[in-house]
């Protein structure tokens, strides 16, 4: 069941990639879709709780406020971010961890140089661990699938680009090791700033990431909420 799930995802992801790719390339020239290609590593401030209808009980609450550190790389339309963590629960050290791969369709609202308005189309899957104070059926192991839409400026000149964006994402969740499933919201943010014109690579990147997300799952056992941000920097290629 759960290795049907990774397929059933991962087709998704592929025929968005190509979808997406089709979608740059009947792109008007006086919009240039966002083609820098980095490597990033960053730190994120994590604070994960029970929310509003939790029935885990106090026993087994995963409450945690940590920074975790994180790897991303970025390719136009495709982020990708690893992030991973250890802290203190009920006088034990336990583990967190997060995945997430995002694939991005701007569909441009104003268009020209030297700046742009786009709406980005947005098809999201990740994965979220964290470990409990109970056995391993208890341990928090959700993953996600879903869709989103927002909003892009960038500014551009053939050295520097500056860009922010901000989305809302509605995912459909599952149980990783079980069948149990449900919905999650999310809003995901990010400010950065690309300079071609330092010569480390093809050039450095300065950003930051925002992102807060909630789960509804089953009879509330599941529900819980994360506030994530943090600063990263990254090398172009």
């Amino acid at each position: 069941m759960r290795m049907g799930r990774r397929v059933c995802v991962l087709g998704a992801a592929s025929i968005l990639v190509a979808a997406v790719a089709c979608g740059q390339y009947e792109a008007p020239q006086e919009y240039s879709p966002e083609e820098a290609r980095y490597f990033s590593a960053g730190a994120m401030v994590r604070d994960f709780a029970p929310r509003a209808g939790y029935s885990g009980g106090d026993s087994l609450a995963i409450n945690f406020n940590a920074w975790m550190p994180v790897l991303g790389y970025h390719q136009g339309s495709v982020d990708v971010l690893f992030g991973y963590t250890r802290y203190t629960l009920k006088g034990a050290t336990r583990a967190a961890l997060f995945f997430s791969t995002t694939l991005t369709n701007d569909m441009p609202l104003l268009r020209g140089r030297p700046a742009s308005l786009s709406l980005p189309i947005l098809l999201a899957v990740d994965y979220t661990k964290a470990e409990s104070a109970g056995a391993d059926r208890d341990q928090f192991n959700i993953a996600s699938l879903g869709l989103g839409l927002g909003l892009k400026f960038r500014s551009f000149t053939p050295g520097t680009e500056i860009s922010a964006s901000m989305a809302g994402i509605y995912h459909y969740s599952f149980e990783s090791f079980s069948t149990g499933n449900g919905s999650s919201a999310a809003i995901v943010g990010d400010a950065s700033i690309l300079l071609r014109t330092i010569h480390i690579g093809d050039g450095i990147v300065f950003g930051y990431r925002f992102r807060y997300q909630n789960w509804s799952l089953g009879d509330g056992r599941w529900n819980y909420r994360v506030t994530t941000h943090g600063p990263y920097f990254g090398v172009m290629l």
